[in-house]
């Protein structure tokens, strides 16, 4: 099933559209995540073209929950599950990030992993981090994938430790696990 729920803007990167996770990078995610995905319930903020949930469900999790505020990115998630034939292991939410957090922390819903791509020139690693951390959706011993700038360090965060970081040109992946 695949759900929808209306509000926002769009999530684009300045004039270039939406900037996809390279698939080296999605590749070396799921290769360190190796044997953590099957069974899971997975997160993917700022969905964008949605690839690390829809590849996270090709891999065997139960569920993806999609959350961007655009209607491209919707348009996109949907039609990548109907290719893939995910529709029933889906959710999209059409929604401001911030707002899907705070009310999916009100309902009480947590998820194994949990996937962010925030727009880099938008939101701090810090601000996004803090704010699934406060509404804990993070289940515990899950697992956060964040991709940010290479500029941008890591932050230490209270109940996260860092795995791994690897530069993929522009772009960093960290991956943090929930103490």
């Amino acid at each position: 099933m695949v759900q929808r729920i209306s509000s926002g803007t769009g999530r684009r990167n300045k004039g270039q559209g939406f900037r996809p996770t390279a698939a080296r990078a999605l590749e070396s995610i799921f290769d360190i995540l190796h044997g953590e995905i099957e069974g899971r319930t997975v997160l993917d903020l700022f969905a964008g073209t949605g690839a690390f949930g829809v590849v996270a469900l090709k891999r065997g999790a139960t569920l993806a929950v999609f959350a961007d505020t655009s209607r491209e990115a919707e348009r996109r998630i949907q039609k990548a599950l109907t290719q893939y034939h995910l529709e029933e292991r889906a959710i999209v939410f059409r929604e401001d990030v911030f707002h899907f957090l705070n009310r999916v922390s009100k309902e009480g819903r947590t998820y194994d992993i949990i996937f962010a791509d925030p727009p880099y020139d938008l939101f701090s690693m810090k601000k996004v981090i803090s704010a699934i951390l406060s509404a804990e959706i993070l289940a515990p011993g899950g697992v956060l994938v964040f991709e940010h700038s290479k500029r941008e360090a890591p932050p230490d965060m209270d109940g996260l430790s860092l795995r791994r970081s690897r530069v993929f040109g522009e772009t960093t992946i960290s991956i943090f696990d929930h103490n």
